[in-house]
């Protein structure tokens, strides 16, 4: 299927669910509108005014919109796509420019006609209430007088040749308001106290009256097949913008595009003018919902949706970690108020289906993800698309978890659960460089939505993760020095990838993030020796130390990259440089020195008992050195948590001696 089949089925579904022109919950959520209408929401900065009126179509009140507030207004084939000097009005709800006689007369008289057309449609047996009453008062033509009186009531101004407004307040420069460009949308007061106010922007009746005016209109035009839908209708080649004025179908300016196999571009594709309404005010809907829309970059967005959940509720947002809620306190979950992702804790779909608690997915509900870019300021690139079954998405991310979930340390709970990083943390370690605020960031805007996009596609096309992207990791994991407070955080995130990479190319089956005291592999045995190394530097330094001395990088540290390039020569530099540790560790704690002694012999032993270990002693190592790094760290730090609660029950046992 195509995207644009699928935004313009999408929409139809929705329509007959009634998930269409909620304007209830216009207050409360994203709202997805009726076709040939728009909504615009308030700066805050007097930019839309209310005129409140009568029953009788008489002027009560303007006033400013607040902040935040959506208004929905009808528009025409023309007015939605204008631009600069361009003499095309909407409807009714407009610019004061199109709506109030004193600015510009033509552009008011064709205001007035495209008003009176549909004025004419009402009178012909299709009546509605509030557009008579609102049409009723711009009859008399006092719009501009009653919003300025209103709007500066108890001010010293006053207006000016061009109809701007100056203000004089006292101490302070004049101020200039300039009102052509104000937008102005209507309510009509009920008497009765228990009636909401009629507004065009919740007014359903009004809606669908518009909508069946131009249904009527543009059944008087020529009916051509609109490729979209099949059916014969009224066709349009000029369509809404998205992202601004960004088009997501256009023709194009360059003739050569399609001569040819064409006479001109309005020949490559048959779009009917509702279908095009419908597909745009999708896409439009799905920019605007927080739960549907991610940023890439700049200028590029993720959105995905359900075919039974366009809203998102179940808060796919693959971009995020992965964490299954089963590894959250309850006491977590409760605390976490944040929008629900499966990233989160909070997306019960996706995360029950990766715990194993839920796998009844219906066959017949789909998953639909694009990746939307704006590559000019009058043009919009779908870069990716994809369509797949539900079942099928949540089988590929929990795959996506079950071979990239790695332990990481939660710094708020004080507890390790598995998780998989999200898609923007994987580019930020592979690609980025530590700030100076303490993480990791890729500056490279147009490179951290490249790589989101390519871990995309591995998700949801079963990819292996990309070869370079494995070794650009590695390359930085070799560079020890470049990193200070992430570098654990590095580390597990590396280990995530790697993990990834050996069962994708099936190095290994199965990946432990437990030591393997068995293992036969060079580089994880040269990682394992450098934990040992790095840890019995550590522990001698703390012995008396003075103020900073426990945290002085180790020479494990400062040669790590050595290390990694040639491991037997630089082990050799270790062994001499970690010697005096290694002595004052025995005169102060013989058991832990000796401990580690016996530990160096056995792994140094097991690298030169190695087939072919003299002919590549100094290759190299490859991602197993991290495992075999992380692994042997992951022991000590267990043999220190138990010996604490051994330490512990002894204390307990005596106490109750």
């Amino acid at each position: 299927m195509s995207v644009l089949t699928a935004l313009y089925q999408t929409y139809n579904n929705a329509l007959k669910n009634n998930m269409v022109d909620r304007t209830d919950l216009l207050d409360q959520q994203t709202l997805l509108l009726p076709v040939y209408h728009s909504s615009k929401k308030s700066t805050g900065a007097n930019d839309i005014i209310e005129v409140t009126l009568s029953e009788n179509g008489d002027f009560i009140k303007a006033e400013w919109v607040p902040k935040d507030r959506i208004v929905i207004f009808p528009i025409t084939e023309n007015s939605i796509i204008r631009a600069g000097s361009a003499n095309a009005p909407h409807p009714l709800c407009d610019e004061l420019s199109y709506v109030a006689k004193e600015y510009d007369s033509e552009k008011h008289k064709e205001y007035n006609n495209k008003l009176k057309d549909w004025i004419s449609y009402m009178e012909n047996g299709n009546f509605s209430p509030l557009l008579k009453i609102v049409s009723s008062y711009l009859i008399k033509e006092t719009i501009y007088q009653d919003c300025v009186i209103n709007l500066f009531a108890g001010m010293n101004y006053q207006i000016n040749e061009d109809y701007s407004v100056t203000i004089n307040q006292a101490e302070k420069p004049e101020k200039v308001i300039k009102l052509e460009k104000t937008f102005v949308t209507f309510q009509v007061e009920t008497k009765s106290s228990t009636e909401a106010n009629l507004t065009v922007s919740t007014s359903r009746e009004i809606h669908q009256n518009y909508i069946d005016y131009v249904r009527y209109e543009k059944s008087n035009q020529p009916q051509i097949k609109c490729d979209i839908s099949g059916e014969d209708t009224y066709c349009v080649s000029r369509h809404r913008g998205l992202l601004g004025n960004a088009k997501l179908i256009s023709i194009s300016n360059h003739n050569e595009t399609y001569y040819g196999r064409f006479d001109d571009g309005e020949e490559v594709v048959h779009i009917g003018y509702e279908v095009s309404q419908k597909i745009h005010l999708m896409v439009k809907y799905l920019l605007e919902n927080n739960e549907n829309r991610k940023q890439l970059g700049d200028s590029s967005f993720l959105v995905n949706w359900f075919s039974d959940d366009i809203g998102n509720a179940e808060a796919a947002d693959l971009t995020s970690a992965i964490l299954p809620y089963d590894d959250l306190d309850e006491e977590d979950m409760e605390e976490d108020t944040s929008p629900r992702t499966f990233g989160g804790g909070k997306s019960s779909y996706i995360n029950d289906y990766i715990t194993g608690k839920k796998r009844d997915v219906k066959p017949d509900e789909k998953f639909y993800l694009m990746i939307l870019d704006k590559i000019a300021n009058g043009r919009i690139s779908v870069k990716y698309f994809k369509e797949l079954p539900k079942s099928d998405l949540f089988e590929r991310v929990e795959k996506w978890y079950l071979t990239t979930s790695w332990p990481f340390f939660n710094g708020k709970t004080k507890r390790v659960s598995y998780q998989t990083p999200s898609l923007f943390n994987y580019a930020d370690a592979i690609f980025g460089n530590e700030n100076s605020k303490g993480y990791m960031e890729c500056k490279a805007g147009k490179l951290r939505t490249k790589t989101v996009e390519r871990l995309l596609s591995c998700i949801l096309e079963h990819k292996k993760i990309p070869l370079d992207i494995k070794n650009r990791m590695l390359e930085n994991l070799c560079k020890r020095s470049s990193f200070d407070k992430t570098w654990n955080y590095v580390v597990n995130v590396g280990c995530s990838i790697f993990k990834k990479y050996q069962i994708d190319y099936q190095i290994r089956k199965e990946v432990n993030e437990m030591l393997e005291p068995d293992r036969q592999d060079r580089s994880y045995l040269y990682g394992s020796l450098l934990a040992v190394y790095e840890k019995l530097e550590q522990d001698a330094l703390r012995i008396n130390s003075s103020e900073g001395d426990d945290k002085r990088t180790t020479n494990a540290e400062r040669l790590w990259t050595a290390y990694t390039k040639m491991p037997a020569r630089t082990m050799k530099i270790l062994e001499e440089k970690i010697q005096p540790y290694r002595e004052k560790l025995k005169k102060n704690n013989y058991k832990t020195a000796n401990y580690y002694d016996i530990l160096t012999t056995d792994i140094v032993n097991k690298i030169r008992e190695l087939d072919g270990f003299e002919q590549e002693k100094n290759k190299p190592l490859s991602e197993e050195f991290v495992f075999g790094y992380y692994a042997q760290k992951q022991e000590f730090y267990k043999k220190r948590e138990k010996k604490s609660s051994e330490y512990d029950n002894e204390q307990k046992e005596g106490g109750m001696k």
